[in-house]
């Protein structure tokens, strides 16, 4: 009897595999290992970029091992897992808020694990409540139980302990688990089930005000600040990506101007690699204020010699920084709106270029979910020209390890009614501003660099 598409998955899984083992080694990085105590170089995108062969090596396994899981899970055990993955979102939460990660990270033998009576006792807390939500977290794989009501964090944990990214990209504000439940009610049901304004969302409904998300979270000193530290290691985490993956040298203007540009992480770090370049960062007033601050305590030589300035603009009014001199970054802004707004956005910036002029748009390319191959882009990358081409029997999204993408979609969506964009989309929203798309960029992140010029060819 033949298990087509279980063999081809066993395949692909079994070369992914392979090649991942293989890359780990060749980049001299140790063996991937729960027991560990130590996290692992590829645990912080933030701080280490991968080999390109690592990189699709993991990204296919991980699609490999989620198409496996839809092909042999039944579907009901699925539907529960899918309806309980809230429960360990609020458990790895209660971890945290209560201290308990932190704790399980400082003990003298980390790998032995702690009773939970002590942890109950530590923290005042009930130990009949703390095991279920434990094992919980065992099972999504942040923690171990040692031996029976024992726990010890594993590896991938260590990112949820203060000052680390994970911890900094938790997104557990009061209201958001309502406004995710809204969402049907949003789409089907309410008066604003046809409406693409920014104002007219799930978030409002579910955060019961009529402000847009970005003026809300203003309004809201305790969220402001774990909301900017979530936008933040959001963009790092692709930034050593944007500074290696793009061919910067071959940039004609010699200002790059970061548009949204927060507290001037990425241009810093072109900079770095790149010092032949000046650079602008730009964002809102109550942003610049605190970004001049960093800039001037971090890169005071570069301020003093104007390498690096920090300025007050609003990307919905016209761009001031007009010709050939510039280029424009436009990292994680243009998703979060409709095509609207957006189009105000790059129409502002478009009418600002010169014939050299870039803008780099540093988004996700959502694919279609169509069920094509991910051979092109995987095989490139991962076997010699001419190995003989395998049926990976993988989407050309990637199934399973698209999730990041596709949620990220839905949040925009609820939040602020934008999405993540597919190349067609892209097109289409770019050629409508005055622009061409003059190429994409893959990068080793979730993201890519779409590069747009002006569309010389509209004027001939």
């Amino acid at each position: 009897m033949a298990h087509v598409e279980l063999d081809r998955l066993q395949a692909c899984l079994n070369f992914a595999l392979d090649t991942l083992r293989k890359e780990l080694d060749n980049s001299q990085l140790p063996p991937l290992s729960q027991l560990s105590s130590v996290e692992h170089p590829l645990d912080d995108p933030t701080t280490y970029l991968p080999s390109t062969g690592l990189f699709e090596a993991r990204r296919l396994s991980l699609a490999c091992l989620g198409e496996l899981k839809n092909l042999i899970q039944s579907p009901l055990d699925k539907c529960m897992d899918e309806r309980f993955t809230a429960y360990g979102v609020s458990c790895t939460d209660t971890l945290i808020k209560t201290g308990i990660i932190d704790y399980l990270s400082d003990v003298p033998n980390p790998s032995q694990g702690v009773p939970t009576a002590e942890l109950a006792s530590k923290f005042e807390l009930d130990s009949q409540k703390l095991v279920p939500i434990l094992r919980c977290c065992a099972a999504n794989g942040w923690v171990r139980e040692t031996r029976d009501s024992s726990f010890a964090l594993n590896r991938c944990a260590r990112t949820f302990v203060e000052g680390n990214a994970g911890r900094r990209l938790n997104l557990s504000w009061p209201g958001l688990m309502t406004m995710i439940e809204g969402i049907p009610y949003w789409v089907a049901e309410s008066d604003w089930k046809f409406s693409h304004s920014p104002e007219q969302t799930a978030f409002q409904i579910g955060f019961k005000t009529s402000l847009g998300a970005f003026s809300w979270i203003l309004e809201h000193p305790d969220v402001l600040v774990p909301a900017a530290d979530h936008l933040q290691v959001f963009g790092d985490m692709s930034t050593p990506s944007v500074v290696a993956d793009y061919p910067w040298e071959q940039l004609e203007t010699p200002v790059i101007v970061d548009c949204g540009g927060g507290m001037g992480g990425l241009v810093t770090a072109i900079l770095d690699a790149h010092p032949s370049f000046r650079a602008i960062v730009q964002d809102m007033e109550n942003v610049v204020a605190l970004t001049s601050s960093i800039m001037e305590e971090r890169r005071p030589r570069d301020i003093e010699n104007g390498v690096l300035k920090v300025e007050a603009h609003d990307f919905f009014q016209p761009q001031p920084r007009i010709g050939n001199e510039y280029s424009f970054i436009l990292r994680h802004i243009i998703h979060d709106w409709p095509d609207k707004e957006a189009a105000t956005i790059l129409g502002h910036i478009a009418r600002a270029l010169g014939p050299k002029s870039k803008i780099l748009i540093v988004d996700m390319v959502a694919v279609p979910n169509i069920d094509a191959t991910a051979t092109t882009s995987v095989e490139s990358f991962l076997t010699d020209g001419d190995a003989k081409r395998r049926d990976n029997s993988i989407s050309s999204h990637f199934g399973s390890a698209s999730k990041y993408v596709n949620g990220c979609s839905v949040h925009m969506l609820a939040t602020l009614n934008g999405c993540e964009r597919s190349l067609r989309e892209w097109e289409i929203l770019v050629r409508g501003c005055g622009l061409r798309i003059t190429n994409v960029y893959p990068l080793r992140a979730h993201a890519s660099i779409i590069e747009c010029a002006l569309d010389t060819r509209a004027s001939l």
